[in-house]
């Protein structure tokens, strides 16, 4: 007897829906990291760094002494997992806090002349008559104006070190002509050059990160119909740009980090001390306490290295460790 013939299956043409459905579930799940990630206050990075320094700080040793003094925090290193620069120049959350921050901090010194804004450009420092105090027709600074203007840089620099500064010189609209100053064009483009020129040499910023600009009487923030509102009108800007406009001239901004890194680096190793016991084991030798160190920022390094390849943060940026370039310049 013939064997019956089985029944054809019926062929499922639906089936591409299971993998579509995957696909844009994965999908969701993706953006809704994306937007958590951008909506993370800038404090809790703060707070996880805070944690990470005091778990970082002890000896490689079996003591609790640190070998050095004020060790570096796991994310300050150029191999950290969350470099503070980088979240300086990415994170849009980040800068706008930081002027939150800043502006408040401005408020409090509301009696010495000084007030902030935040506007398209960024966030506006304006320093009035009072705070910023010129000689009569010319860019000299007096002392309590350098006085001013080193709290303001201070507090500029615990938020900032890679965003672009637009310093701007105004003046009222008595004309001025002397044989240094023939307009008001050149005295507020002098006296925005005096305050950049006293923030570079004495405060420490990068040049990169200035642009001077003198406009004269052509911004007032109030008519120039008494002499109040002259008074008013003579002033200088510390505009910090958004990074928005990190493309606004000439000026590498890469360039810019990697010189800010490497004046950090110098910074940190200048305030680095050894501690007691470090000190007691190599006594006066300079030589040994210095490899010591070196010792020491290369084993912060790597382990910066390897803690953010475990966390999966690692970005590689081609360059090799410290000691293996030092082994083969030897070569």
């Amino acid at each position: 007897m013939a064997r019956k013939k089985p029944a054809e299956e019926h062929e499922n043409l639906e089936r591409w829906l299971v993998s579509y459905a995957d696909f844009m579930t994965l999908l969701f799940a993706t953006f809704v990291v994306l937007y958590a990630l951008a909506q993370s206050d800038v404090n809790s990075f703060k707070g996880i760094e805070e944690a990470l320094r005091k778990a970082f700080s002890q000896s490689i040793f079996n003591d609790n002494t640190s070998i050095m003094e004020g060790q570096d925090s796991i994310l300050d290193g150029s191999q950290g997992a969350m470099n503070p620069l980088m979240l300086e120049y990415m994170s849009t959350k980040y800068e706008q806090n930081a002027y939150e921050d800043i502006k408040n901090e401005i408020e409090k010194l509301k009696e010495d002349g000084l007030s902030a804004e935040i506007d398209d450009r960024g966030l506006v420092i304006r320093l009035n008559e009072h705070a910023i105090q010129f000689a009569a027709g010319g860019a000299e600074l007096s002392q309590k104006s350098y006085e001013i203007l080193s709290k303001v840089a201070k507090i500029i620099k615990d938020k900032f070190s890679i965003h672009y500064i637009q310093v701007e010189g105004h003046t009222d609209s008595d004309p001025i002509s002397n044989p240094k100053y023939p307009s008001n064009w050149e005295l507020s483009a002098a006296r925005a050059s005096r305050v950049v020129r006293y923030l570079i040499n004495s405060q420490s910023f990068n040049p990169k990160l200035f642009i001077a600009t003198g406009l004269a009487d052509t911004v007032p923030v109030v008519p120039n119909t008494t002499s109040q509102n002259k008074a008013k009108n003579r002033r200088v800007e510390i505009v910090i740009l958004r990074n928005k406009n990190k493309n606004l001239s000439q000026k590498d901004m890469q360039e810019i980090i990697k010189e800010v890194q490497v004046d950090q680096k110098k910074a940190k190793i200048q305030d680095k001390q050894p501690s007691k016991a470090i000190e007691s084991l190599v006594g006066n030798d300079k030589e040994l306490l210095k490899n010591v160190i070196d010792l020491t920022d290369q084993y912060e390094t790597e382990n910066k290295r390897l803690d953010s390849i475990k966390t999966g943060d690692y970005m590689y940026d081609g360059a090799k460790p410290e000691f293996m370039e030092q082994n083969n310049e030897g070569k």
